[in-house]
This record gives C-alpha cells, sequence and structure tokens, in this order.
C-alpha cells in the first residue's frame, strides 16, 4: 500500500512533464491567408453569379489582365461627372481594410470624410519612377480611378494581384485582398502648371 502512496505523485510529476513539454503553437491570424483571401474573391463571384440584381457588385475587366475582374459597389453614382485619365492627378478621400474588416490605411476617420479631413492626390500613372511628383497607386488604384467619376464614392474589392502581389508591402502581407472605400472628389487638371 505504501509503494502504490509514493508512486502516485511520481506518476503525476511524469504526466505533468510530459504534457508540459509539447509544442502548442496559436494560430496566427495571417495563417492561411493566401487561400482565405481567394476564398474571400470566390464568394464575391458566387454574389455576383447568384444574388439578384447581382447583390449590388457590379465589375470591370482591368486593362492590364483580362483574366481578372475588379469588383465593386457603387455608394454615390454621378453620371454627369468627368472621368480621369492617365496622367491625370486626383484627389481622393479612402479607407482601406483587409477582408476581415482591420483597416490598414485612411485620410478619413469618420463614417464619411468630415471637412477636417484632407484627401491626398495621386498620379494616374502607370510608369514607376524615383521621386514622382506626386504619390503613385497601386495598379487596382489606377484601373479603379479611371473607371470612376468625379463625386462618386465605390466600395472596391481589389484582388491581390491588383494590390500588392505575394510580396505585400510594408504592413500588408502579400496575397491580401484590399477593400476600398473610395470618393474621387476632383481631377485637378492644374497640378502641373
Amino acid at each position: 500500500m505504501n509503494k502504490k502512496i509514493y508512486l502516485l505523485p511520481l506518476l503525476l510529476l511524469v504526466a505533468l512533464f510530459t504534457t508540459s513539454c509539447e509544442e502548442t503553437k496559436e494560430a496566427g491570424k495571417y495563417d492561411n491567408w493566401q487561400p482565405r483571401n481567394q476564398a474571400f474573391l470566390d464568394s464575391l463571384q458566387n454574389v455576383y453569379d447568384t444574388k439578384p440584381d447581382h447583390g449590388g457588385l457590379k465589375y470591370f475587366v482591368p486593362f492590364t489582365d483580362v483574366n481578372m475582374r475588379i469588383y465593386y459597389k457603387v455608394t454615390t453614382e454621378n453620371t454627369s461627372g468627368a472621368r480621369p485619365v492617365i496622367p491625370d492627378v486626383v484627389s481622393v478621400f479612402y479607407r482601406g481594410t483587409y477582408y476581415t474588416g482591420e483597416k490598414f490605411d485612411q485620410n478619413f476617420t469618420e463614417e464619411n470624410p468630415s471637412p477636417f479631413d484632407k484627401p491626398n492626390n495621386f498620379w494616374v500613372n502607370p510608369i514607376s519612377m524615383t521621386n514622382p511628383p506626386v504619390a503613385i497607386p497601386i495598379n487596382g488604384w489606377i484601373e479603379t480611378l479611371q473607371q470612376m467619376r468625379v463625386g462618386e464614392r465605390w466600395t472596391v474589392y481589389l484582388p491581390w494581384q491588383m494590390a500588392y502581389g505575394e510580396a505585400g508591402a510594408k504592413s500588408i502581407p502579400g496575397y491580401s485582398v484590399l477593400i476600398f472605400d473610395m470618393q474621387l472628389l476632383d481631377i485637378l487638371e492644374d497640378y502641373f502648371k
């Protein structure tokens, strides 16, 4: 009987030691990021194909990749506004999020831009250059801005191929589908004069 009493704490100690040595890994928020982002893009295609009125989604085919679609929803429409073309400079309010809803960049903080918010200027120019006079946006933005009219506000779903690709950029991981709430304020015609 005495041997059994002494053996019990020893067994508990061995069990505790072996369970504490097991490696446990918590799932990171970017684990399986590429397939999760691809599943989100596939869900957009599914909504477009199956919902009445396409679930409010529209799409256009980018000039730079005719096998791709950029989906968007029009929040504010302006059928008479001018469309920017290469090499216009435009003024834009925007908020960027991942498909998870996490914000990664914005130039307005409330639901809508306020008079205290400052829009950013972007050069609708696909040519990469050192020290451009104005920020040159990612390819998906260049494509989208040419489809928008001044005064319009869209929610745009950029596939990772039209955003930062496999490599990502700064805090944006590769394979990220980016969602932008974009409002095209103006074409700055005299910007370079």
